[in-house]
């Protein structure tokens, strides 16, 4: 087994599939990487972009190749000396008719073979026993009157079902003896329950199919009886607009096709797991990432058991470690919880670290104040996050909100603790509202009490939400709030019976389920579409303003990692960011320079002040998109390149738009404005009446391209340096200037990266042309050769930050790793976009540094260190090393012994 070093993320897709990614598996061996991380290969929806929309979790995606193509790639894989990790998804299922399991809801309703397999509540008000399913855009007696329900025989004409538009649907028993009956035929009771194996037997009979295509044409013709017919069916065809308040399935977030699994049931556990845990027993993977764990009820006996099932897989090789990674959103403070026998998170909250140490709180100070003079109110996220959590709670997770009341009030009832001070039962509403507001206040993305062990951060996050609802919300509530909170934290000091543990524990699934999408779909998916301050500052796992002081706050979480979780993944772009590394990179930079944006925003609303859409809080943030996306190559009068550059921003707009949920929304898109947003795209980047103030953007972006480009180069450093496995979203080895999804998931071309990766680089030329990206992908190469040459140092050494004096020393970043006589030595900028070299290089100016220096580190045998990066060297010296010196030819410092030069394959030549 391959040592895990350092990862590359790949989506995979019918287009780019098992035999795509095994063509490549040279060029990611020779660029240093260890490993291959694997987007979901479950067979998913046919046409599936990412793979998380599975349809049995048991088979090989045919798409991406089956488990020929896969078997390939691993052979691929193991010839170059490279493993693979497998991102699983445990928390759903595609609510799809080709969904096997899914399938069998519909036909046999709670009492078919998998209805326990979803996390369905047959039970709620107004559900009769049936699943609610949203596929309908007009109310249902619209779509029965336009005909687009109708029955009809299929499947070479021995099949009856029921089709909807395009697609034909199970159909239940009762409803087969009900159509049997209309046309005079008779059904016989099948034995052991095989009515539907009689049915197929008796369409076969040709006077039989007569009969019934007569009925079935009365029927269809008669919208009474078709809608009698569905009436008979273990499901309620809604409209989905209506599913907020009437959906009784747990979904993926707010994503009706993507049905919630019961995880906590053996069997479920087996189905979705009986794939990963043979190609970890037959050697095919080495790790697994697994998606969305906060989804789960119990997610801490779930990794427990996944743990103890993975190692009985390996244990052929005592000295395999198959390493497992959750998709995990922490927050400021949060620490994952102790008893998670996991590797680390996925690297969302490295990718929050970098975003915090090149954060220029002086810069963001004045943006803040520009904003809130913009939009007429204080820039204060906590209130926007606050306003987004009460809107997403009464809209599209109103259904889910329900469903949490329903639990605390049948956990009351059964605690005999339903009535409030003066003998009065709580009315729903009182509930649900005093849930409303303590959810509204969550710190976190949930708490882990459906783990039944209820631990002080446990607390600590409760007494924080309640005390803010306490703050915020009606006092009227106050009582109702407190019996939640008893009920939540009801302990073994009062011992439940078996009857009030079952409601316990609905409720506290329940609660910390909808905590978790919550905090998804209002912070991540709503909030940061709205608060515009910084951009840079508005993605998953970050917060718009950090509070902890840089780099302090950088090392100690360098520090804990080095200490505790040497495996943790370290991510810098993902599948899932609202943008790309070095789009962030730029807007940190324009972050700096805050003046000059004010003023290309002053001009840029000047020029379109005449349109009453779209609204300027929204130009705003079209501006700071633009000018960190722009291309590096882009002229402003290049037309082919101007209109695919267009079509990108129309696309992000018009998401960041939907999602923000102010002027136009998924559910509700409003054309008209929309259409402006277009409108106004076009005319700035192609509208000949707007050639100049082209001209002034395109100017303004590349005056971001050089500080963008040091950034850039910095995060690279740091990612590939720093404790943990650093993942490598796919392509990223260039520069990164992407924006949301479906933007971060296009086509990388590989083929020109092998061949500059060939290239034996001068590295002042690099300098020179660093907008190509071979800096950066050069920059890469070498550290990964260091740490595939120096395993060890990385995997274990410890990390000791370097304190820097001097006039700028808070414009230095510095540290070491040792481990035996290994040393690294690694020094980056920070902070100096108004500080750069006069030639335009990605460069702070090395008359910048005045007096600053920086402690040396170690001692050497031969009194001298040498950078990797250009092979100078540098005199161990009592007092320290000069910046300007570290810094004087090359962007960052990463220096290692002389004396152990020659056991690295990093340095040049």
């Amino acid at each position: 087994m391959t040592v895990l070093r350092a990862t590359v993320r790949l989506q995979l897709n019918r287009d780019f599939d098992f035999a795509a990614a095994a063509a490549e598996v040279p060029y990611f061996a020779a660029l240093g990487l260890s490993h291959i991380y694997l987007s979901p290969i479950a067979m998913a929806r046919p046409g599936s972009t990412h793979g998380y929309d599975v349809i049995d979790p048991a088979i090989v995606n045919p798409e991406l190749g089956g488990e020929a193509g896969l078997a390939a790639l691993v052979d691929q894989l193991h010839a170059h000396d490279m493993g693979a990790i497998l991102d699983i998804v445990p928390n759903h299922l595609a609510a799809d008719l080709a969904n096997l399991w899914w399938n069998d809801v519909l036909a046999h309703g709670e009492a078919g073979t998998y209805a326990g397999y979803f996390d369905i509540e047959w039970n709620a008000p107004e559900a009769e026993g049936k699943l609610w399913l949203p596929w309908l855009d007009v109310p249902l007696e619209q779509a029965l009157e336009n005909r687009r329900c109708v029955l009809a025989r299929h499947t070479g004409g021995v099949g009856l079902g029921l089709w909807l538009d395009e697609d034909a649907l199970p159909v239940s028993e009762r409803s087969l003896q009900w159509l049997f009956e209309h046309a005079g035929i008779e059904l016989p009771l099948a034995a052991g329950g095989r009515l539907f194996d009689a049915v197929r037997l008796h369409v076969q009979d040709e006077p039989n199919q007569a009969s019934l295509d007569q009925a079935i044409s009365a029927i269809n013709a008669d919208t009474g009886l078709i809608r009698e017919f569905l009436d008979l069916q273990h499901y309620h065809l809604g409209r989905w607009r209506d599913s907020g308040q009437q959906l009784n399935y747990r979904r993926f977030f707010d994503i009706h096709s993507l049905a919630g699994l019961r995880m906590e049931r053996d069997e479920v556990f087996d189905a979705v797991h009986a794939l990963p845990l043979r190609l970890i027993e037959n050697g095919s993977i080495d790790g697994l990432r697994i998606d969305h764990i906060d989804g789960l009820a119990q997610p801490g006996h779930y990794l427990r058991r996944l743990r103890e099932r993975v190692d009985q897989c390996s244990q052929r090789d005592l000295q395999r470690h198959v390493t497992l990674h959750v998709e995990k959103i922490l927050a400021a403070g949060e620490k994952l919880p102790d008893d998670w026998p996991v590797d680390g998170t996925t690297g969302y909250d490295f990718m929050q670290q970098l975003g915090s140490l090149l954060h220029d709180p002086i810069g963001y100070a004045e943006l803040c104040d520009a904003w809130s003079t913009l939009i007429g109110r204080p820039a204060d996220f906590a209130q926007e996050e606050l306003t987004a959590r009460q809107y997403v709670l009464s809209t599209s997770l109103a259904a889910e909100l329900s469903r949490c009341t329903r639990r605390f009030r049948e956990l009351a009832t059964a605690l005999d603790d339903d009535r409030d001070a003066e003998g009065v039962p709580r009315a729903a509403d009182t509930v649900r509202d005093a849930l409303h507001d303590v959810l509204a206040e969550m710190p976190v993305y949930r708490s882990y009490l459906g783990d039944d062990t209820i631990t002080a951060t446990d607390r600590q996050v409760l007494d924080r939400a309640f005390a803010r609802a306490e703050k915020d919300a009606p006092p009227d509530d106050e009582s109702t709030r407190a019996t939640i909170k008893r009920h939540l934290l009801f302990t073994a000091e009062n011992t439940p019976t078996p009857g009030q543990t079952r409601f316990l524990e609905a409720s506290r699934y329940s609660f910390e389920q909808l905590s978790s999408a919550l905090n998804a779909k209002a912070v991540e998916d709503t909030a940061f579409y709205r608060h515009g301050v910084l951009l840079s500052r508005n993605e998953v796992g970050s917060a718009p303003a950090p509070a902890a002081p840089e780099p302090e706050s950088f090392h100690a979480a360098a520090h804990e990692r080095a200490l505790r979780w040497p495996r943790w993944l370290l991510a810098t772009a993902t599948h899932d960011h609202k943008r790309g590394e070095d789009t962030r990179a730029r807007l940190a930079a324009l972050g700096e320079r805050p003046q000059a944006f004010l003023e290309d925003f002053n001009t840029l609303s000047k020029a379109f002040g005449s349109r009453a859409q779209p609204f300027s809080f929204t130009l705003w943030m079209l501006l700071q998109t633009l000018l960190a996306a722009w291309p590096l190559d882009l002229r402003a009068d290049d037309a082919a390149g101007t209109l695919s550059f267009a079509q990108r921003i129309k696309a992000w707009l018009r998401k960041s738009e939907r999602e923000a949920k102010l002027h136009t929304h998924w559910t509700a898109p409003d054309a008209d404005y929309e259409g402006a947003c277009d409108l106004l795209v076009d005319d700035l980047l192609r509208g000949a009446g707007y050639a100049s103030v082209r001209n002034d953007l395109c100017r303004a972006a590349h005056r971001l391209d050089a500080a963008g480009a040091l950034n850039g180069l910095v995060c690279a450093t740091l990612h590939f340096t720093a404790p943990g496995v650093p993942d490598l979203y796919q392509g990223t080895e260039y520069w990164d200037q992407s924006l949301v999804d479906p933007d971060n998931r296009r086509a990388v071309d590989y083929h020109t990266r092998a061949q500059t990766l060939k290239q034996t680089p001068d590295f002042s030329a690099l300098l020179k042309h660093y907008r190509d990206g071979a800096i950066k992908q050069h920059l890469i190469y070498r550290l990964l050769q260091l740490r595939k040459a120096w395993p060890g140092l990385f995997a274990e050494g410890t990390y000791q930050p370097i304190p820097a004096a001097g006039s700028h020393k808070q414009h230095v970043v510095a540290f070491a790793r040792k481990l035996g006589h290994r040393q690294l030595f690694v020094a980056v900028p920070r902070l100096c976009s108004n500080h750069l070299d006069p030639s335009e290089r990605p460069m702070a100016d090395p008359g910048f540094w005045l007096d600053t220096r920086i402690e040396a580190f170690g001692n050497d045998p031969a009194g001298t260190f040498v950078d990797v990066f250009t092979s100078r060297q540098h005199a161990v010296k009592a007092w320290g090393w000069r910046a300007g010196d570290l810094f004087f030819d090359w962007p960052v410092a990463v220096l290692i012994p002389s004396s152990q030069a020659d056991e690295s394959l990093a340095l040049p030549g």
